[in-house]
């Protein structure tokens, strides 16, 4: 009889875990191949399309300098966000499949685990928006000065690119936006990050509340928007947890979809009636009794989320 060994989270594989250390290697090493391979792949289609000249703008067009080759940078992140996140995901499920799982795609119990998570995330749009407002405040002490330089550098970079992809003001530039901007960032960003990711450094740190701040600090770093980070860090934060007491993939899958499409959708409906970039990113609202409120409202959803999935446990484990 072949031995059966027993992993950290208690289920019984063919062989023994590998510990977090070799596994955060292989899918690194898998991230650095699939986004190589894809960006390759992408930089190939547009030189059929538009020629040799696609190599000397390239990095113009990543930069969003380039609005006349706006779908082939769609179609680049499209490309990039394929090999940066599904692939070394799906890859490293595969190498490790006799040692771990790590993507749970059964849909959460109870059901109303996947409303709470949308509940919670219109509930959060104002704190959310304090968040930024405080993010921009912050400065960096005097010493630091070149590094603030090239951070907001890094920020009006990124900030042309953002526009590039969400200039539209057409129903079919909608639809491919929310597949761009909302639909694969979802899928590819949450499988990584908390279904690979978190699972590797929980394994390794064994405190899960560490682990999912640690995750999200990571996710928020990635972006390379310094001036967001601390949005995107809670938001991190929210999927993590939404992960960890759901015990479903989808659930954060989903979070992160209605963010990002609540953006998209929102940003398309004010450039359809005439704003600008530049209007639409003032248009904030600093009204402490609807933060106040959106406080108490994400605090209590997020219990009843917590105390929902606790419940579920429960009834799977009685005492």
């Amino acid at each position: 009889m072949s031995q059966i060994y027993k992993n950290s989270e208690g289920k019984y594989y063919k062989l023994p875990e590998n510990h977090p250390i070799v596994s955060l290697i292989y899918v690194l090493l898998l991230i650095f191949a699939g986004s190589l391979l894809l960006s390759f792949i992408a930089i190939g289609v547009g030189y059929l399309i538009y020629g040799p000249t696609i190599l000397q703008l390239l990095p113009a067009i990543i930069a969003g300098e380039e609005p006349s080759k706006a779908d082939f940078i769609k179609l680049y992140q499209v490309l990039a966000s394929i090999g940066t996140f599904l692939i070394p995901t799906y890859l490293l499920s595969r190498i490790e499949a006799k040692r771990t799982t790590y993507l749970n795609f059964s849909l959460p119990s109870p059901s109303r685990l996947l409303f709470l998570a949308v509940a919670v995330m219109f509930a959060s749009i104002p704190l959310l928006e304090l968040s930024i407002i405080i993010n921009l405040k912050m400065q960096l002490p005097e010493y630091l000065s070149a590094v603030e330089s090239w951070m907001k550098t890094k920020e009006e970079e990124m900030e042309k690119l953002t526009v590039l992809l969400l200039s539209t003001t057409t129903y079919s530039g909608l639809a491919f936006n929310l597949f761009v901007i909302a639909v694969m960032p979802a899928i590819g960003e949450e499988l990584l990050f908390r279904g690979v990711l978190q699972n590797i450094f929980y394994r390794w740190m064994k405190n899960p509340h560490i682990t999912i701040w640690f995750v999200a600090i990571l996710f928020s770093a990635i972006h390379v928007q310094f001036y967001g980070f601390l949005p995107r860090m809670l938001m991190g934060a929210l999927f993590g947890y939404l992960y960890y007491w759901g015990k479903s993939i989808w659930l954060p899958i989903l979070a992160h979809f209605v963010n990002n499409a609540y953006a998209t959708i929102y940003s398309f409906i004010l450039l359809r009636q005439g704003m600008s970039f530049e209007e639409i990113n003032e248009a904030t609202t600093s009204n402490w009794f609807l933060y106040v409120l959106s406080f108490i409202g994400t605090a209590i959803i997020i219990y009843y989320f917590w105390q929902s999935s606790e419940n579920e446990k429960s009834k799977l484990n009685p005492i």
